[in-house]
Parts: structure tokens; sequence; C-alpha cells
């Protein structure tokens, strides 16, 4: 309510006298003040009292400045324009991106006072500046920034605000076309104690055929998530339960694991990346690129707030990508459902002979037997526990392991520090890097990195395999 009233307000204040949309945004030309306004009020009233030459020498010169500073205005209004480049695009922290901001004057009136207001929400950084324009001008700038945090954010959605030399009129464009940048998590080389140890059903050897693929026989179904395809609905229970339902084979060459990840709010600790959120993103990250290497098909199942996040298994490197996306912008948020919660919803997702990996910091004795009621259907269960203790928080992991031994769940516990993240791991960190020549010329030897290629990506990952 108080930022309706503020905006209504508002909009009395600076009327909106003009507005263009375009594709890309809109143009608003708005009274920005009032004083000449009531100062030709003032007069008007001042000349129909008593018709003098003063008065009629103050009315002409106040109708005059304000249609002066509403034609220029409009004028710029309708010959300014600007763009943003993304030039150079970050993939992971560390790495430098740049945008190129070009404002052009294609008007014969210079713009005195030019403010660009951004509203992008990568941490550090922003293109917001006052500029001033020369008449037929142009003017282009870049700004850098390093990327210190992994997520998804939004380059874009800016406002440029212009105004005529006296301030009475303001002119807004908004350009509403926003870039999506993502900063993939870090990867880590995980210790074979940290791997799935269970024995896994059915073949593992490669099959003398181009691609993996499923028996024709369909062993169970589940409720239908998006990502599955259309061709697996089991039409007859869809038109019972009216909702669509899927099938579910039995696997032939590939196993399928899925990775439930705890973002509750509750169990974390630690602070920015000594925490036990990030080491939770880099233990399910490096699982996810670990299990889909040896060709088994990972998902991932984790909740932020009430959304449930889900990434069906699929085999196959490309697939690694879907996770990163994934869990590059998860943390902990409020009404994210409890770890029982989220078991409970992995039921309608986990089959018979899949493998469900736990990542959690969690010591309450609730979730244990909520596991064991998803694994009563023929599902395999492993855990894997991050300390509390080693992030100072209350409750040490290795007191839990006799309860989830006495359940028949195999369990390992992860402590701060004994995972770290690889540095580089898409490749060589890029930053500009300049090198000064003899001549005293100044040249780059290392510029930042290009938007990457599904190509290179899979080098990448095929690289660090090896």
């Amino acid at each position: 309510m108080t930022r309706r009233l503020l905006s209504r307000l508002a909009g009395l204040a600076q009327p909106v006298l003009w507005r263009l949309r375009r594709p890309q945004g809109e143009i608003t030309l708005a009274l920005r003040n009032w004083t000449a306004v009531a100062a030709l009020a003032g007069a008007l009233l001042w000349y129909l009292s008593g018709p003098t030459a003063e008065a009629a020498m103050a009315l002409a010169a106040l109708a005059s400045l304000l249609a002066a500073g509403l034609a220029w205005a409009y004028i710029l209004a309708r010959g300014v324009t600007g763009q943003r480049a993304l030039r150079y695009a970050a993939m992971q922290v560390g790495e430098e991106l740049e945008e190129v901001i070009r404002l052009q004057n294609a008007s014969p009136l210079p713009v005195v006072w030019a403010e660009v207001k951004d509203d992008s929400d990568l941490p550090g950084y922003t293109v917001s500046s006052v500029r001033s324009i020369d008449a037929g001008g142009a003017l282009q700038w870049r700004a850098h920034a390093l990327c210190t945090r992994r997520g998804h954010f939004t380059l874009g959605r800016w406002t440029l605000r212009l105004s005529d030399p006296f301030g009475l009129f303001l002119v807004e464009q908004h350009y509403r076309e926003p870039q999506t940048l993502v900063v993939y998590p870090p990867l880590a080389a995980l210790p074979r104690t940290l791997l799935p140890h269970t024995p896994t059903l059915g073949e593992q050897q490669l099959l003398r055929q181009p691609l993996p693929a499923e028996t024709v026989n369909a062993i169970t179904i589940r409720p239908h998530v998006p990502g599955d395809p259309l061709r697996r609905i089991h039409w007859r229970t869809t038109a019972r339960r009216a909702a669509p339902f899927t099938k579910i084979f039995e696997p032939e060459a590939t196993h399928r694991v899925w990775l439930i990840a705890d973002f509750d709010p509750v169990v974390q600790g630690g602070s920015a990346d000594d925490s036990t959120e990030e080491l939770l993103v880099l233990l399910a990250a490096s699982l996810a690129a670990r299990l889909q290497q040896q060709r088994l098909a990972a998902g991932l199942l984790a909740a932020q707030g009430a959304e449930t996040v889900i990434v069906p298994p699929r085999p196959g490197l490309a697939h690694v990508w879907e996770h990163l996306r994934t869990l590059a912008p998860l943390h902990p948020a409020p009404d994210t459902p409890s770890l029982p919660e989220l078991l409970a919803r992995a039921q309608a997702l986990v089959s018979a002979r899949d493998l469900v990996i736990v990542l959690t910091a969690s010591l309450h004795p609730a979730w244990p037997p909520a596991l064991m009621r998803t694994a009563q259907r023929g599902v395999r269960a492993e855990t894997i526990l991050i300390d509390p203790a080693s992030f100072g928080m209350a409750g040490a992991a290795q007191a839990f392991l006799p309860v989830l031994a006495g359940l028949g769940v195999p369990a390992r516990v992860v402590r701060k520090g004994e995972v770290k993240p690889l540095s580089a791991v898409y490749g060589t960190l890029r930053r500009w890097e300049f090198m000064t020549l003899g001549t005293g010329r100044a040249v780059a030897v290392q510029t930042p990195r290009a938007a990457p290629s599904l190509e290179a990506q899979l080098a990448s990952l095929q690289a660090l395999s090896r």
C-alpha cells in the first residue's frame, strides 16, 4: 500500500505529457519542475488583473521558457538512443566480464545531462553514471567487473534519463531487454570414499550401440515432471487419475542416481565461501559431473523456498551443464521445506532400482525414517553428512553415524576444508592482462572469455575427467 501511494504521488508530481512505446522499451516525457508553471499561472493572473507592459513581458518570458524547455526535451527524446552490448562474459568465479555502453545523439541539440540508471543484480557491478553528449555526437565507454559469486544474474533493464538545460522536463528511456548471465559453481576432485560404493543393479558394461538405451519393460509409474518425454506418458493411469503419469522403464546400460540436496536454512552454518551451503553445492555439482563421466544417469532434487527444483536423470556429459545451471542460483531461503518433507516429495520421483544420495548437514532424527520410507520400494539409499561441528555449530556428524548404520544406510562425513574447489576448472581464468613493449605501446596478452560454446564446455569436463 505504501509503495502504491508513493508511486501515485510521484505520478501527480511528475505528470507524463508524452509517451512512445517501442519493442525494446518505452519513452516518456514528464513535467519535472512545477515552479515555472506556477510562475506562469501567477503572471497570467497578474496580466488579467491589470494588463500592464511588465505583466505582458513576464507572461511572454515564462511561456517562452516553458515552450523552449518542452521542445528541447521532445527533440532529445526522439534523437537520443542508448545501447548496451556484453562483449565478454564470465563463466566461473574469478573471471572478468565487460560491457560496452553507447549513447548516440542524432539531434541538433546538445545533451547537458544524461543519467544512466542500471538495474543489474550482479554483485559489485553497475553502469550507472552521469554523462553529457555534444550535438550530433556519440559517447561510448566500457564497464568491467570481477564475478565473485556463483548464480544467475541479470544485466540490463536500465533507464536513460535526459533533461532540458532549464531542468523543467524529464525524459526517461526505459530499456527492457535484460541479458541473463550464469556464473557456474566450482567443481572438486572428489576422493573415492565419497563416491557411491553400493553395487549398482543391472549391467555397467557398454552396449554395442551408439546410444545408451532402456528396455521395453516398464517397471512402475510416477507423476509427470517437466522434462519427461511425452512418449512415456501412461495414458490409462493419466485418464483414471486426471493427471499426467510417466512410465519408468527398467534400465539396461545405465543406472539412475538421485542427488537430494538439503538447503533448509535451519541447518546451515558458516559464512561466504566457508559455509555449509557452498560445500553442499560443491559436493552436488562434483558428484553430478563424476557420475555422468561414469555413464550413469544423475538427477537432482532440491528446494528453494516453496519451489521444488528437479533435474531429471539423464546420462551424458552434456547433461552436466543442466545440473550446474540449476545449482548456480540455489541458496537457503525462508519457507524451504525440511529434509523429511523433501524426502516425501522424492517418493513420487524415484523408482525401484534407483540410488538416492542425500547431501545434508542435518542431524535431526526425523529424516532417517523418512529416507527409509523412500527406500522401502526397492530404492537404495546413501548419505553424505556435512559435519556441523567443523563449521562452529552444535552437533557432530560422527555421533550420528550409528543411527544411519542401524538402518543399513551407508554414510560418509565431510568436514570443513576436506573438499576444496579446483581453480579454473572450466579453463584458465580470463581477465585483461597487458604487456608494455619496448616502444612504450601496451598490448593485450589476454582478454576475458567470450560466451562459451557447448563444444568448449564439453572439452572442459572431459579434461577434468582425465
